[in-house]
């Protein structure tokens, strides 16, 4: 329903994201979190359950942790992914399952795929 950017985050609005994004970037509400990732309780208040995406195979099973009525998904940069304080700040860490030797995906495919699962769970 909105997108929520910590305050490293790159500018939605740069001419770059609006243009590969077809302007699409202007349909979805979005705002910066203030003093990421603290500010992530404001969500937690209005209670969403807070999932953190991980490849590490320790996390749950995506599908496991889609439960609660609101959920906000954290994904992180590609690359170095969610810094620990990032994952410290959610109530669970999850793993979208993937064949054995597979790293990870890159962060649009894996936010694709946990935008699916809650829409198919919900």
């Amino acid at each position: 329903d909105a997108i929520l950017f910590g305050d490293r985050c790159a500018d939605p609005l740069y001419r770059r994201a609006v243009r590969v994004s077809m302007g699409h970037v202007l349909r979805v509400p979005f705002t910066t979190v203030p003093d990421w990732p603290v500010g992530l309780d404001i969500l937690r208040r209005k209670g969403f359950r807070i999932i953190a995406l991980t490849p590490n195979p320790a996390a749950v099973n995506l599908a496991t942790a889609m439960t609660g009525e609101r959920v906000a998904l954290l994904l992180g940069a590609e690359g170095p992914g969610l810094t620990e304080e990032a994952m410290r700040a959610a109530d669970v860490r999850a793993r979208i399952p993937m064949t054995p030797g597979t790293d990870s995906l890159n962060v649009a495919t894996a936010a694709a795929m946990a935008f699916y699962e809650r829409v198919r769970t919900a």
